[in-house]
C-alpha cells in the first residue's frame, strides 16, 4: 500500500527545494527535489542516486541537482534502502547480507516507480524526458529500477559492473535486456579498487540499444567533476 505524497517546500533563490516522502508498505521513503520557480511548462526529470554510505544530501546529488535545475530540469534523489533518513538506516548491513540483494533491488525499483507516479501528479514533469544518473551503489540499484520502470529515456551508470547488487547480465532474472529503449552511458574508473574493469566491460557489452562507455583516471571513490560532466553531457544529448 502506498500513502499520498507528503512535501515540505521552501524557496532557494530562483529554485524550489522540495523535501518529499511517501510510505510504501512499511517503508518510509524520503526524497529531495529541486526545480525552477518560474517555470510552468513540462520539464525533463533526472533522478540522481547516491553511492553506498551516502544520502540524497551528498554534494554530487544535491549540488548537481541544483545546478541542473537552474537550466530548466527537475532533479532530485532518494535515500536508498537502509540509507539516509530511512527508519531502518544501517548502510553496512546491506553489504553484509548479499542474500538480500534481490529483495533490495525489487524494493528500490518499486519505490522509483511509485516516486515517478506521485511526482508527475504534483509537478510539471515531461514524462517523455526522464533520465537517471547513479554512482556506484546508486547505479547498482538504478539498473533494475530503470529497466523495470520502462519510462526512462536516458541513463548514466557510473562506477558499476555486472554481478553483485547490480544482478546478472543474462539469465531469467536479468534486468539488462529491459534497457533496450534506454540510451545508456557507462562511466568507469581505470584504477577502480572495487569494480574490476572486466566486470564493467561485461555490463557494457550486455547492454542492448544505444550505448557508449567512457573511462576516467582515478579510483572508485573519486566521484568528482569529471564523472559528473560525462553524465551531464550524455543527458544533454539524449533527453
Amino acid at each position: 500500500m502506498v500513502d499520498a505524497l507528503q512535501t515540505h517546500e521552501m524557496p532557494m533563490g530562483n529554485l524550489r527545494e522540495v523535501q518529499f516522502w511517501f510510505h510504501q508498505g512499511a517503508e518510509h521513503v524520503p526524497g529531495l527535489l529541486y526545480l525552477p520557480i518560474e517555470h510552468e511548462d513540462p520539464m525533463p526529470f533526472v533522478l540522481i542516486q547516491h553511492p553506498g554510505m551516502g544520502s540524497k544530501e551528498d554534494y554530487f546529488v544535491a549540488e548537481v541537482a541544483r545546478a541542473w535545475a537552474r537550466r530548466g530540469w527537475i532533479c532530485g534523489g532518494l535515500d536508498a534502502p537502509l540509507h539516509g533518513e530511512r527508519a531502518s538506516a544501517d548502510p553496512m548491513s546491506l553489504f553484509r547480507n548479499p542474500d538480500r540483494y534481490p529483495e533490495i533491488r525489487a524494493q528500490f525499483a518499486a519505490e522509483v516507480t511509485t516516486m515517478l507516479d506521485l511526482l508527475s501528479e504534483r509537478f510539471p514533469i515531461d514524462m517523455s524526458r526522464v533520465g537517471f544518473v547513479g554512482y556506484s551503489m546508486g547505479s547498482m540499484l538504478g539498473i533494475p529500477a530503470v529497466a523495470r520502470d520502462g519510462r526512462f529515456k536516458a541513463a548514466a551508470f557510473c562506477l558499476v559492473g555486472e554481478g553483485g547488487l547490480a544482478g546478472a547480465v543474462d539469465g531469467p532474472d536479468a534486468d539488462i535486456p529491459l534497457l533496450q529503449g534506454v540510451a545508456t552511458r557507462v562511466v568507469g574508473k581505470l584504477q577502480d579498487q572495487l569494480i574490476p574493469r572486466e566486470r564493467t566491460e561485461a555490463l557494457y557489452n550486455a547492454l542492448p540499444g544505444k550505448k557508449d562507455i567512457r573511462w576516467l583516471p582515478g579510483g572508485h571513490f573519486e566521484i568528482g567533476p569529471d564523472v559528473i560532466k560525462l553524465a551531464e553531457e550524455w543527458l544533454l544529448a539524449e533527453l
